[in-house]
């Protein structure tokens, strides 16, 4: 993902570079989240290749962080409108969108077979 698509998904002006460096900094973060809660690399011949949903959710994640308060937010992108309380509620519905598109890996832990009953 590219900042140029970045700011389509912001609906910022190509034309306006004050913010780029921040731009670019928030991006590679918000890639880097995604990509840890999806627990896959999305790479493809050496190449980041996210999904829409991925661009999407990268594109609110930087969108919350654009709004510098980290409290009761409301915002719209494309139409598509989202309030959350928290960071965690921003995380939480961001993650669930992930889940839902089938982009995150579901890591399976074993369980301990047998019970322990202790003494009798």
């Amino acid at each position: 993902m590219e900042l140029k698509e970045l700011k389509i998904l912001l609906q910022l002006p190509e034309s306006d570079t004050s913010n780029d460096a921040y731009l670019e900094m928030k991006l590679g973060e918000a890639i880097d989240w995604v990509v840890r809660v999806c627990g896959q690399s999305f790479l493809v011949n050496d190449n980041l290749m996210l999904p829409r949903v991925a661009k999407g959710v990268v594109a609110q994640y930087i969108a919350f962080e654009l709004q510098g308060n980290h409290g009761i937010k409301s915002e719209s992108i494309a139409g598509m409108s989202q309030t959350f309380d928290s960071i965690n509620e921003r995380e939480s519905a961001l993650i669930s969108k992930l889940s839902q598109a089938r982009l995150r890996k579901v890591r399976f832990t074993p369980h301990k077979r047998g019970y322990d009953y202790g003494p009798y």
